[in-house]
């Protein structure tokens, strides 16, 4: 795998990185403005969790597949008192985000390269607000960071009102989005799944966010937030996300999946990682 840092296009944005995976752009950040935030989908969980833990609170946070750190690096600037920690599977994004994107200049962040289920499952009981899943092999969500076994592990470490998100990608009809929605569910608390219109309605593939919390997420994150985004989503809840996991299970530890992204992948390959002493360009 070829690895890229790129000057973003926007000249009004001088700190702007693209990070770029064979040629595929799969992360930016705003080395001068770490609120500044560029991919659509991460806009949207940025919301979310501002409306859920608002900016200036204390957070204890989780990432697994952190890329750059761009969501770390929000943490960290609009809340003082956020610790927040990292793992990232890939050492050759870390080490690139330490030698050409400033990563170790970034206060309170913790980034270590290593398994993100193995960090999880090392975790106390209740010690963590937020985790947050956005990990890929190719463009397909990890497996073992899909199942229902793995939500039962974050349930467990996260505290009262904590929120657990995940950004994957799918595609028609949204079986692997679905299956994980309905892991969810199955840990208990409250659960939305929020994309693009266009996935929702099966019009094209994309980024969909799904969320998880003991307590009552609230519609500010659900609604009025996202409909001010140049690009607004929508969520599913309650009844009609009951709807939408009809006839749909959870993906478990000890069975393959077979849903159609997993069926896809084979024809996209899979992204290898890229080695820690790989050049950048």
């Amino acid at each position: 795998m070829t690895l890229e840092i790129r000057p973003d296009r926007d000249p009004a944005c001088p700190g702007g990185r693209l990070l770029l995976m064979d040629g595929v752009e799969a992360s930016h950040v705003d080395l001068a403005d770490p609120t500044r935030i560029a991919f659509e989908y991460l806009r949207h969980l940025v919301g979310v969790i501002d409306a859920v833990f608002p900016p200036g609170d204390s957070l204890d946070a989780l990432q697994v597949g952190g890329g750059p750190c761009t969501l770390a690096r929000y943490l960290t600037a609009t809340r003082r008192r956020a610790r927040v920690r990292v793992v990232e599977r890939d050492g050759g994004v870390v080490q690139a985000s330490r030698d050409h994107l400033m990563l170790d200049e970034v206060p309170r962040l913790q980034v270590e390269v290593g398994d993100g289920r193995s960090a999880v499952a090392a975790l106390p009981d209740a010690s963590l607000d937020l985790v947050v899943i956005d990990a890929f092999v190719g463009l397909m969500a990890p497996h073992p960071l899909s199942t229902a076994q793995f939500m039962e592990e974050v349930r467990r470490v996260l505290r009262p009102g904590g929120l657990h998100a995940m950004n994957l990608i799918d595609v028609e009809p949204l079986e692997l989005a679905r299956a994980v929605a309905a892991g969810m569910r199955g840990a208990g608390g409250e659960v939305a799944l929020v994309a693009d219109p266009a996935v929702l309605e099966h019009r094209t593939s994309g980024n969909v966010l799904l969320l998880s919390s003991d307590a009552t997420l609230p519609p500010q994150a659900l609604g009025r937030a996202r409909a001010r985004d140049d690009a607004p989503w929508q969520a599913r809840t309650g009844r009609a996300l009951g709807r939408m996991l009809t006839g749909h299970a959870p993906l478990h530890d000890d069975v393959p999946p077979t849903h159609e992204l997993a069926r896809l992948a084979p024809l996209w390959g899979r992204v290898s990682q890229c080695r820690p002493d790989q050049p950048v360009r």
